[in-house]
């Protein structure tokens, strides 16, 4: 493998792929984010494949690679969370701003003025995860791509929004705007 053999890199993925998506999956308790730890583990030993610590020790290597990529993802866990937290913290703080027939009136013509504005794959991801509560496996199945697919797509969906919504709105409607048109609420 080190080499750059593809075939000598099935055969160990063959052989410890199995064992390492039922550890992740132990550990994240959540099958597709098992199998995308496993997935980008095994794309950095290929990316690293001529580091001499791959040969020397291939098991301790895989399994340290493992470990980290849980940590890293229980990090990124931890911070999307307190990013969410004090999202709403400051949404909750600027609602009774709001007059609520005006947000939902405003809500609704720039989220369909956004939504209008998306490349069509975009739009439908959107629509079967936002509008009919799809997960991003499902959604993946019924548009035949891969579920890492749909989560790009997912936040590029966010970020097309917010980018127009920015632009479109002041900034007491564009918090409440925001928090309710998130997708990251639905998770796959």
């Amino acid at each position: 493998m080190q080499q750059g053999s593809e075939e000598a890199f099935t055969t160990l993925y063959n052989h410890y792929a199995p064992r390492l998506y039922v550890n992740i999956f132990r550990m994240v308790k959540d099958e597709q984010q098992a199998g995308e730890l496993v997935q980008e583990l095994f794309t950095r030993i290929w990316q690293k494949r001529s580091n001499k610590g791959i040969g020397e020790n291939f098991e301790g290597y895989v399994y340290r690679i493992a470990q980290n990529l849980v940590y890293d993802f229980f990090r990124k866990l931890k911070r999307d969370h307190q990013l969410l937290e004090k999202f709403r913290a400051l949404a909750e703080e600027n609602y009774e701003y709001i007059e609520e027939g005006l947000q939902y009136k405003q809500h609704s013509h720039f989220l369909h003025k956004a939504i209008e504005q998306l490349p069509p794959q975009q739009k439908k991801v959107y629509e079967l995860i936002k509008e009919n509560g799809c997960t991003y496996k499902k959604a993946a199945e019924i548009m035949g791509i891969s579920p890492l697919t749909v989560k790009e797509y997912v936040v590029a969906v966010n970020k097309s929004i917010r980018n127009y919504i920015l632009t479109h709105t002041d900034a007491a409607i564009l918090v409440a705007i925001l928090l309710s048109s998130s997708l990251t609420d639905t998770v796959g």
